[in-house]
């Protein structure tokens, strides 16, 4: 079970007070409109509050370390003032350097923060070999060199063709309607996609990423990969999650071609919706197995969809099982 933070009326203040000197660049600007727009979409589902933002007054990060004594609530607070410079798309240094002065004081230094100076300093090539090197790790299970030589060359020989794989996931069709297997099929179908072992299809290891999608109800298009990728920042309690919120951030509000491929995946900008995202985040809090890591997809295939949100305390969804592509 994940240690979620868990901020009273008081310190949910407090993080909304440096949300807005790292947003004002310290009482210098207004608050751009998407910024107002995050904090608000943080008050509704992460911090469960109803303060009125006008009247924050700004403290400084010195005064913070004894505001917020949990270790889980400052990773989380840094975590979020991280986004902060790319929400407004101009990854200001001066609102990096409070993001900085925040991060110092509560003593939380993740790889976020590191990424984020790659992003301003233009970096990108070596910040996507960090992160490349990170997510064999943490996204896809391979954590050793061999691991990592054995999913490339599984990855390359399924995109090849590999008939017995492709057999497997095909008997998904027979599967109950509306359970994980068969709503996890005509995900691929209806997109027109190669399922793992078909020729030309992405690696087995983006399984549980499909799943994320189909379990969390976020479609695939640039602003559905934006919520689910949020979704995943809300699985893991280390600080990945929000690692891969970076990289769809990078290449679907930013427009920074970051870990897109050319005219398939073409980067777009203005894809992070505050609300949206933030919702995501809150199913990926409140979701008790990190589906990412913990997911055996073939032990629940069978299992209808909405059960298994019930199962993992995923909040109900009333969208369709299968969204429209």
């Amino acid at each position: 079970m994940k240690n979620q933070p868990i901020w009273p009326a008081d310190e949910a203040r407090v993080f909304l007070q440096a949300m807005k000197e790292v947003g004002s660049c310290g009482g210098v600007y207004p608050l751009e409109p998407i910024t107002l727009e995050l904090m608000e979409a943080i008050q509704k589902h992460v911090l469960h509050s109803s303060i009125d933002i006008d009247q924050l007054e700004i403290i400084g990060p010195s005064a913070y370390p004894d505001l917020i004594p949990q270790q889980a609530n400052r990773q989380q607070l840094i975590q979020i003032l991280i986004l902060m410079p790319y929400v407004d798309m101009k990854v200001d240094p001066k609102m990096i350097e409070i993001v900085d002065e925040f991060a110092s004081s509560l003593g939380v230094n993740p790889n976020t923060l590191k990424d984020l100076h790659a992003v301003r300093d233009n970096h990108l090539k070596r910040l996507i070999l960090d992160y490349g090197r990170r997510s064999f790790d943490e996204f896809l299970g391979l954590d050793s060199p061999p691991k990592v030589i054995k999913g490339v060359i599984d990855a390359i020989h399924q995109s090849i063709g590999d008939p017995k794989l492709a057999e497997k996931y095909q008997t998904l069709e027979s599967y109950p309607e509306a359970s994980l297997g068969h709503t996890f099929f005509h995900w691929y179908r209806d997109r027109k996609w190669a399922l793992p072992g078909e020729k030309k299809s992405t690696s087995e290891l983006l399984v549980k990423h499909d799943c994320c999608h189909i379990l969390g109800g976020f479609n695939t298009d640039n602003e559905g990969e934006m919520n689910v990728a949020a979704f995943q920042a809300g699985l893991f309690c280390d600080g990945f999650g929000f690692e891969s919120l970076l990289e769809v951030i990078l290449d679907f509000h930013l427009g920074k071609a970051f870990s897109t491929v050319g005219d398939i995946v073409p980067p777009t900008t203005g894809a992070f919706v505050p609300d949206h995202a933030m919702d995501g985040y809150e199913k990926g809090l409140a979701c008790n197995v990190n589906l990412i890591r913990d997911l055996d997809f073939w032990d629940v295939a069978n299992q209808q969809v909405v059960d298994l949100r019930e199962r993992f305390a995923i909040p109900e969804i009333s969208k369709p099982l299968l969204l429209k592509p």
